[in-house]
């Protein structure tokens, strides 16, 4: 960094990942204030196996809403479709520079907000629920929590969830993420 000052925080720092840090320098270039750093892995920095973090991450999860010692009870609620929207952040995936046209510049947005119908394909899915008021201001918004989709019912129009404290939820609008939980007994 070359201030104190958060404005002028302009370096984007990559560790052990030589791909991005040339992407990253790449697109940056035209950018005079904005420096790309590349760090090497600090002794004793271990790697761990997609495995370990799968494993390491629903166990989080469950803690979140279980508590350390498991002593904590979610909260089953039931809301209408009508009640929450679903919004994802980002256009999905997007093609490398390299397989665009010369001189094409990607068109994908990552933070263009994607409502999402709700389905049963969100059975098993954390989202986050965001204080925003209004779509808009997804993006720029803290998120007051997380739920847990337990169930969908697309006859009913009922979406099953739980949460980590009983009482409705502080706002109607949910951001999806890919990440599923499939909680064990």
């Amino acid at each position: 960094m070359r201030s104190n000052d958060p404005e002028a925080w302009n370096d984007l720092t990559c560790l052990l990942q030589e791909k991005l840090w040339k992407m990253l320098k790449d697109a940056v270039q035209s950018k005079p204030n904005i420096d790309v750093v590349k760090l090497h892995k600090s002794e004793g920095v271990v790697l761990r196996n997609s495995k370990y973090r799968q494993k390491t991450r629903s166990f989080r999860i469950k803690e979140y809403f279980y508590g350390i010692a498991n002593d904590l009870a979610p909260h089953s609620n039931v809301v209408n479709f009508s009640d929450v929207s679903v919004f994802r952040i980002g256009s999905g995936h997007q093609a490398p520079r390299s397989a665009l046209p010369i001189g094409a510049e990607p068109v994908a947005d990552p933070t263009r907000l994607v409502a999402v119908n709700i389905s049963t394909d969100m059975v098993h899915t954390v989202l986050a629920v965001s204080y925003a008021k209004e779509p808009d201001g997804i993006i720029s918004s803290n998120v007051a929590g997380f739920i847990h989709v337990t169930d969908v019912d697309i006859q009913r129009k009922k979406l099953t969830y739980i949460a980590p404290c009983p009482g409705d939820l502080p706002s109607r609008l949910l951001i999806a993420s890919s990440l599923t939980w499939y909680e064990q007994a």
